[in-house]
């Protein structure tokens, strides 16, 4: 009698669950129990149950993947009662980062140049995601468009002139290949002994000594016979018949540096020529023209010259 009238009285409570599930109750009788059992909040929430977007990338960091513990201070119940707060990290950054990546510390305080994204407030998050990215390296973006969000103003943060190099790319003609690569073939990402954060050496400013120590990056690609070779029909095509017109510009009392004459990103003009070139307060049109098998340019530092390889 006694069971008789509790499934009389659980009847009320049956029939709204089978309500709530009448497309499917039927077809999988467990789907109530799973529901029910899905639906309760666990005694301890685990940081997955609000923030497991965070990980769904296909690049994880792995103490992210590990545990939360390994980079946040994390007060579960401050944290869920009292609006995103108990979840501080567990040291600064970049020092967080440093515990691990102990590699990189040494490069950056032992090098010249530091790149700027390191002296930002977001340091090491600026570029790489802590949790996890669709990108290698953990990156925001992939590596080229990353760092084309930061190289795209005509003006630094102090207001001094700088090379935009995002419009630079997208309204040239002529890309340099290597740029084409990605930034990472020339430039290290975090810090270097070089100028402009340079894999190998490579001059500042329109003159140089001719030492091909002096171009090194250059010699990654091109053939260093072209600084020394007063004569050559393979180290370059810049020659008139076997005379290396490389070796007359850049050996003499004035060398002259790649960027007299060349931009080493990108260009309107074949092999990356110049349009202008500066010269004290003047800008000097080079006037390149191609040809077939040579060119000439009619620049404002010598008369027209034609060159026939």
């Amino acid at each position: 009698m006694g069971k008789s009238l509790l499934f009389f009285a659980s009847l009320p409570f049956i029939s709204i669950i089978v309500l709530l599930n009448q497309n499917n109750s039927f077809e999988n009788p467990s789907l109530i129990h799973q529901t029910i059992v899905k639906s309760k909040v666990a005694d301890e929430p685990k940081c997955s149950d609000c923030h497991g977007d965070m990980l769904e990338n296909k690049t994880k960091h792995p103490p992210a993947a590990e545990s939360c513990e390994a980079c946040h201070q994390v007060n579960i119940k401050e944290h869920t009662e009292a609006g995103a707060k108990g979840l501080q990290l567990s040291d600064k950054l970049p020092d967080l980062c440093f515990t691990c990546h102990d590699g990189v510390k040494t490069v950056v305080d032992s090098a010249k140049f530091l790149h700027l994204a390191l002296k930002t407030e977001k340091t090491c998050v600026a570029c790489h995601s802590p949790h996890s990215s669709a990108e290698d390296k953990l990156l925001r973006k992939e590596e080229k468009k990353l760092c084309l969000s930061c190289h795209n103003k005509d003006k630094t943060a102090k207001g001094e002139k700088s090379v935009n190099i995002n419009s630079l790319l997208a309204k040239s003609k002529v890309i340099h290949p290597p740029v084409e690569g990605g930034c990472l073939v020339c430039h290290r990402p975090h810090a270097s002994d070089k100028d402009y954060l340079l894999i190998k050496s490579f001059p500042r400013g329109f003159y140089a000594s001719a030492e091909k120590e002096t171009f090194a990056l250059c010699w990654e690609c091109h053939d260093s016979e072209l600084l020394k070779a007063e004569k050559t029909t393979t180290a370059t095509n810049f020659r008139n018949g076997d005379k290396n017109l490389h070796f007359v510009h850049v050996n003499g009392e004035k060398s002259r540096s790649c960027v007299m004459c060349h931009n080493v990103h990108a260009s309107n003009n074949l092999h990356l020529i110049e349009d202008k070139i500066a010269y004290g307060q003047w800008n000097l049109p080079l006037k390149y023209k191609a040809k077939e098998n040579g060119g000439s340019c009619f620049p404002g530092c010598h008369a027209m010259k034609e060159y026939i390889r």
